[in-house]
């Protein structure tokens, strides 16, 4: 067996390892509203805890059974197939996990808006830095088009951070 398969075998179980662990968490950590409404605080992170559960099993699967020819000769029409044999950079990944962190203790700070479209950009960055302003529309867009979907449609109250005083 090759180094790269035994790395993406644990892998996939970590990932689905790691997933079981955020589905528990999910239903016994998220307190229930003190009203009866349709959709809890719980509801979206269920439904998130249950797609990563579905996608890590596939990707067991798919990591235990080994690439079929199909599939090979997939990868390299699409041009991943140099990407498929590549390993992951540890610093890389160690760059993104501080983003996250930072992107964590910002996110009161600065607000949903702000920070999400800081990390977005700092995460393209690090990882793709060929179309900035595609990725930095793109991320304007998502950031605040989520706050806003979130606050006035579905009245869940993300932290506004300085945009407060502008009332939004």
């Amino acid at each position: 067996m090759s180094h790269e398969i035994k790395e993406n075998r644990i892998a996939s179980v970590a990932f689905l390892l790691f997933s079981a662990a955020y589905l528990v968490m999910a239903f016994f950590t998220i307190g229930q509203p003190a009203s009866r409404q349709s959709l809890g605080p719980d509801a979206f992170p269920k439904v998130i805890g249950i797609v990563m559960v579905l996608l890590s099993a596939l990707y067991v699967m798919q990591s235990f059974r080994g690439m079929s020819k199909e599939d090979e000769a997939r990868a390299a029409i699409i041009g991943a197939d140099n990407k498929l044999s590549s390993y992951m950079d540890i610093k890389t990944v160690g760059i993104m996990l501080g983003l996250a962190l930072v992107y964590a203790f910002a996110f009161e700070r600065l607000g949903y808006p702000i920070a999400t479209f800081l990390m977005f950009m700092a995460g393209v960055l690090v990882l793709d830095r060929r179309r900035l302003v595609r990725d930095a529309i793109i991320a304007l867009i998502a950031s605040f088009g989520l706050y806003f979907a979130f606050a006035y449609l579905l009245r869940v109250q993300l932290p506004p951070g300085p945009l407060a005083w502008l009332g939004l």
